[in-house]
C-alpha cells in the first residue's frame, strides 16, 4: 500500500536574520527609578524606603546664650591679661616699634571705621532712609572688621611699650575691656532684634540698642583720646 505524500504548501521565506528569544525580564532586575525610591521588594516583604539624613547640628555661636557671652567676656579678660604681661617683659627695638605702631594706627581706622558706619546704618533707618532689615545686614556684616581691628589694637599696643603705671592708661584697659564686652553682649541684642515680629522695635530692645551704641562711643572715643595724650606727653 503506497503511502499518501504529504501537502506541500506554499514556499515559507526564511531572514537571513536569526529572530532573538524574548528576554525574561526579572522582577529584581528592574529599575525602580531614583535612588530614593530603593530597591523592589523581595521574597514578598515590605520594601523600606532610605531615610534622608538629617540636617547637620548647628554649631553654638557667641548670641546663643548669655552662658557662651560670658565664658568669652573671661576668655577677653585673660587675653588682655596676657598682653599686659607681654607688654611688661617685652623690649621692641625703633624699627620694629614703627612698624608696630603703623599696624596700631591701621587698627584703629579698621575697628573704629566699622563701628561708625554700622551706627550710620542705625542712623539711616531712625530716620526713615532704610529699612530695619537692611541695617541689620550691614551691621552684621561689619562684625568681622571691627573685631579685627579691636584684636589689632590690643596685640599691637603690647608692643608700644605702655605705661601701667599711667592712670589714664589703666583707664584706657578698662574702656578696652568693656568695649570687648559690650560688643558680644551686642551679638544677643542683634539676634534679638532680628527675630523681632513686631512692626516697630519694642521699647526694651530700643533702648537696648540705645544704651550699647552709647556705650560702644565713649569707650571708642575715650580709648583714642588717651591714646592721643600719652602720644603727645
Amino acid at each position: 500500500m503506497t503511502r499518501p505524500e504529504p501537502e506541500v504548501g506554499p514556499p515559507t521565506l526564511i531572514s537571513p536574520v536569526t529572530p532573538l528569544a524574548p528576554r525574561q525580564v526579572r522582577a529584581d532586575a528592574v529599575s525602580w527609578g531614583p535612588v530614593h525610591a530603593g530597591r523592589p521588594p523581595r521574597n514578598g516583604r515590605k520594601r523600606v524606603l532610605p531615610v534622608p539624613p538629617g540636617e547637620p547640628e548647628r554649631p553654638l555661636a557667641l548670641h546663643d546664650s548669655w552662658f557662651i557671652v560670658l565664658a568669652a567676656a573671661l576668655l577677653a579678660a585673660l587675653a588682655l591679661a596676657g598682653v599686659l604681661w607681654i607688654s611688661v617683659h617685652v623690649r621692641v627695638d625703633p624699627v620694629l616699634h614703627t612698624a608696630v605702631l603703623f599696624v596700631h594706627l591701621a587698627s584703629l581706622v579698621l575697628g573704629f571705621g566699622g563701628v561708625l558706619i554700622a551706627d550710620y546704618l542705625v542712623l539711616l533707618w531712625i530716620s526713615g532712609r532704610s529699612t530695619l532689615a537692611e541695617a541689620i545686614r550691614g551691621a552684621e556684616r561689619l562684625h568681622l572688621p571691627i573685631w579685627a581691628g579691636l584684636a589689632g589694637l590690643v596685640a599691637s599696643g603690647a608692643l608700644l611699650e605702655p605705661n601701667l603705671a599711667s592712670t589714664l592708661t589703666r583707664t584706657k584697659l578698662v574702656l578696652v575691656l568693656l568695649l570687648t564686652v559690650n560688643g558680644l553682649q551686642a551679638l544677643i541684642l542683634g539676634r534679638r532684634i532680628a527675630h523681632s515680629d513686631a512692626t516697630h522695635l519694642p521699647t526694651r530692645l530700643t533702648l537696648w540698642g540705645a544704651a550699647t551704641a552709647l556705650i560702644s562711643q565713649l569707650c571708642w572715643w575715650g580709648a583714642v583720646w588717651i591714646g592721643f595724650w600719652n602720644a603727645e606727653h
